[in-house]
């Protein structure tokens, strides 16, 4: 089987074109990459954005691996006419994008993005990674937007945005023998709160 680990990227700065991560998304980053260091990894990649590069830098290191860039796995902030990008807890009570968020119509976030083509981008490269590299584990430096529609298609969901990953976040589908896509896991975070050592269970007496 085939691993992919779809990951977002750590929280970046506000109110700018291709932000970088803030001092809180770099640390999210570098705890990240201490518990990627536990597993085999054998290949990664980021979006070209800057949030997402950034965020795997710390993950090249301890695992002694290059990142390599997708175009298609961006976000949609350049697929659109404002480009200027603002983490979504940052956004004002009162912005529409916010109460979007805050009544979870997800879709609603962006409503002038092409959904279709969108979704289709999100499928078409993911399809690429699997395909190059059958039975290894992979991970792709993404964002919260592409990962939604991605795995909407994987589990038969009508919406394209339908969760609110976390950042630094983990979601894991798998490529079984058969060809089918499934869903291993999604928005993990025990990396931001834990070590894999205190993950381990105490001998039984």
């Amino acid at each position: 089987m085939t691993e992919l680990l779809l990951i977002r990227h750590g929280l970046p700065v506000a109110g700018i074109v291709d932000p970088g991560l803030s001092e809180e998304g770099a640390r999210q980053a570098e705890l990240l990459a201490d518990w990627l260091a536990g597993e085999e990894i054998d290949a990664l990649y980021t979006s070209p954005f800057r949030r997402a590069a950034e965020t795997a830098a710390p993950a090249e290191g301890r695992l002694g691996l290059r990142a390599s860039v997708e175009p298609d796995l961006r976000e949609w902030d350049h697929d659109v006419p404002v480009k200027v990008y603002t983490p979504p807890e940052q956004l004002p009570a009162s912005h529409p994008q916010a109460i979007a968020l805050a009544e979870g119509r997800f879709d609603d976030f962006v409503p002038e993005l092409d959904l279709p083509g969108f979704q289709a981008r999100a499928a078409g490269v993911m399809t690429r990674l699997l395909d190059a590299h059958p039975g290894e584990r992979i991970a792709a430096f993404t964002h919260g937007g592409l990962t939604n529609a991605y795995l909407a298609m994987v589990i038969g969901m009508p919406r394209v945005f339908w969760f609110h990953p976390g950042y630094t976040s983990i979601c894991r589908v798998e490529r079984m023998a058969s060809g089918i896509v499934v869903v291993k896991s999604v928005n993990e975070t025990a990396h931001l709160v834990a070590r894999r050592a205190d993950a381990v269970a105490a001998p039984t007496v």
